[in-house]
């Protein structure tokens, strides 16, 4: 149960951690945190970051989220590269684990000024726009069990802290099959999600797109959403970015 503590300190804000960290964060001694962290390392669930002593999510992380992602995410895959194709942003795919949105794949776009989430990681569901697409799934009994009342934690003055506020958000997603986080989760980052057609019994994913507020004219934002909603097709050649 320790180990999995560990593991679930490691977020897009947080890709790499010290022991001391760690240490700090779970109030371990920082003996046990070491051991810990030198089983999860031996077994591949977590890995040195090169050239310093920190920590980051390891190989045995990326198999299990790819395990998944091969089971589920065929459609996806290809939605995911026709819209980072037509926008050159990164585009993010994740599942609901707990309170968070773990990514189980990325399709990072070419500009420095980029999100570059890892596989393996995780973010809080209330302040990401992915996150609540997907709490936006379950209803909201199982929301404000998982969730509690608040305050949840804070990542921006714009973060979503109160059950009621975060409510009235659910039910808007759901109205419209839309969701949006602009500077909840990361100022100067914007993001924007829907849900991935489910088939049968698969997890139920959910797939965004993140900007940075500097890129986000109103008609980007626009043709963002308006591609979302489309739904998983490729796009056609020769379509005009509405910028």
């Amino acid at each position: 149960m320790r180990g999995l503590q560990i593991l679930r300190r490691f977020a897009p804000e947080r890709p790499v951690l010290t022991q001391t960290q760690i240490a700090e964060v779970l109030e371990l001694p920082l003996p046990t945190v070491g051991r810990l962290c030198r089983a999860l390392v031996e077994t591949g669930f977590l890995e040195l970051d090169p050239g310093s002593r920190r920590l980051r999510l390891g190989p045995e992380i990326r198999r299990l989220t790819g395990a998944i992602h091969q089971d589920t995410t065929g459609d996806a895959r290809e939605w995911m590269r026709a819209l980072n194709e037509q926008f050159d942003e990164d585009i993010n795919l994740a599942m609901l684990d707990d309170t968070h949105a773990l990514y189980l794949d990325t399709a990072p776009g070419t500009s420095r000024l980029g999100v570059q989430t890892q596989v393996g990681s995780r973010a809080q569901a209330h302040c990401t726009a992915v996150g609540k697409c997907l709490l936006a799934q379950l209803d909201d009994p199982i929301v404000l069990d998982r969730l509690g009342r608040g305050p949840y934690e804070r990542q921006t003055d714009k973060t979503i802290r109160y059950w009621p506020e975060l409510r009235e958000e659910l039910d808007t997603i759901r109205r419209t099959g839309f969701s949006r986080s602009i500077e909840e989760f990361e100022v100067g980052l914007a993001g924007f999600a829907v849900a991935v057609p489910r088939r049968g019994d698969d997890v139920q994913l959910a797939l965004s797109v993140a900007v940075p507020t500097a890129r986000l004219q109103p008609g980007r934002a626009h043709a963002i959403e308006s591609a979302l909603l489309a739904g998983p097709h490729p796009v056609p050649p020769g379509v005009e970015l509405d910028e």
